[in-house]
């Protein structure tokens, strides 16, 4: 009779642990789409108002917590691997640092490179999401059957 409610508690903890993988990579896909947004927003904003960096920074908003955490210098809460986050940290730093046109195709191909990315891994994130939500309740369902 004890075994039920240990079950119960496996099977909820499991679950958890699959919503917070789920919530961990659709974190990363917001994230990327929040750096594309940025740079195509830097790019339209140095073209055409040639608009000082810092400026560019203050006026962009975005949904993404984790991409403002690193507009302002911070490491994002959610695990962005180290080789990728040290990548965009080390890019946002150089912009503003060379003439406008040179940043100008600086932004457009690196915010072509996102896009790529975006396109190519962008529904992969999302059913690996989704993957590891089901996946976690099937072993929490898995081990509740074992252990009852």
């Amino acid at each position: 009779m004890g075994s039920i409610p240990v079950g119960i508690c496996i099977f909820f903890s499991a679950s958890f642990v699959g919503i917070w993988l789920k919530k961990r990579a659709l974190k990363k896909l917001a994230f990327y789409h929040a750096y594309y947004d940025f740079l195509l927003f830097a790019s339209e904003k140095i073209g055409y108002e040639r608009m000082v960096y810092d400026e560019i920074v203050r006026s962009f908003h975005s949904d993404s917590h984790e991409f403002a955490e690193i507009l302002s210098g911070g490491d994002p809460s959610f695990g962005l691997p180290e080789a990728e986050s040290h990548s965009v940290k080390e890019y946002l730093s150089g912009i503003g640092k060379t003439d406008a046109d040179t940043q100008l195709s600086s932004l457009r191909a690196k915010a072509a490179e996102i896009k790529s990315l975006l396109d190519r891994d962008g529904t992969k994130w999302k059913k690996d999401a989704s993957l590891y939500f089901k996946l976690a309740v099937l072993i929490g369902v898995a081990l509740f059957i074992i252990l009852v």
